[in-house]
């Protein structure tokens, strides 16, 4: 398929980019690109339209095949995707039941697409951020102009995603910056040396035993969060299920009785003490 413009059109519809980009993808022609490569044997690509309720204007699913099972923390990225798997249970083994492959082999890339017709306006950073919340990463595709203006103005290290710009030339592109980093906490986040020191100051026995008790909670709420985001089955494994069950035999912080003991702490400090 080739573009063509009607005389004195110069730029392309979201849905010419979209097929440019696509296109692209499969025939190798982005240029600075290690995420999408299909040159190594084993790896697929399934591309999905208006991915997620039409959340993003495509969902990139690459999938890297390998025969060992083993799990292996050698590279930040690798941890980073184990831990992925942990956080973002849910839509990782819907696909994977879906495609019959394993869930480790999955990466997932959301993309938006910017053609010159759209507007550069106050919606793109809610949908990088969306993007970021749902999949812990972003990726941005900005049309010729659109990509001449962002390195002009030196915007580009500023966004949180990968950008990715249009060459202006049949249907390559070129890597234009990258964001390396893949968020898998989320919105909550535990500072070790912190909590520990406060729980020394507070004279708390079994550190270890409370900081892991603080990481099983951080996980459970940081599923729950990505799950309700779409309304899927967060998919608890059976020891996240047992840790429920003993939380349920806990009881209630008496809330009343704390908010009785603050105001008393707090009943003789003076107003005046902090007028300047």
């Amino acid at each position: 398929m080739r573009i063509r413009y009607p005389i004195g059109t110069t730029r392309m519809k979201e849905k010419d980019l979209k097929y440019l980009f696509i296109k692209s993808v499969h025939a190798g022609h982005i240029d600075g690109n290690d995420f999408f490569s299909t040159e190594r044997s084993g790896i697929g690509i399934k591309i999905k339209e208006e991915g997620y309720f039409r959340n993003f204007d495509l969902v990139v699913a690459i999938i890297k095949k390998r025969n060992d099972s083993d799990i292996q923390f050698d590279s930040i990225d690798s941890y980073d995707n184990y831990v992925n798997i942990i956080r973002r249970t849910g839509p990782l083994i819907q696909f994977a039941n879906k495609e019959k492959c394993r869930i480790d082999w999955i990466s997932f890339f959301p993309v938006e697409l910017k053609s010159d017709d759209d507007a550069l306006d106050g919606r793109l950073p809610n949908q990088i951020l969306n993007a970021i919340l749902t999949f812990g990463r972003a990726i941005l595709v900005l049309d010729k102009k659109h990509s001449e203006r962002a390195k002009l103005r030196g915007i580009l290290n500023l966004i949180p995603a990968t950008i990715i710009g249009y060459t202006g030339r049949e249907d390559y592109f070129e890597v234009l910056s990258v964001f390396r980093r893949f968020i898998t906490t989320g919105m909550i986040g535990l500072n070790k040396k912190r909590l520990v020191k406060l729980l020394r100051a507070n004279q708390i026995d079994s550190i270890s035993g409370v900081y892991n008790c603080f990481e099983n909670i951080q996980r459970i709420c940081q599923k729950l969060v990505f799950s309700q985001l779409y309304d899927q089955d967060p998919g608890f494994a059976k020891e996240e299920l047992e840790f429920f069950q003993k939380l349920a035999d806990m009881k209630l912080l008496p809330e009343k009785k704390n908010l009785t003991e603050l105001i008393r702490e707090t009943s003789n400090l003076k107003i005046t003490d902090y007028l300047y």
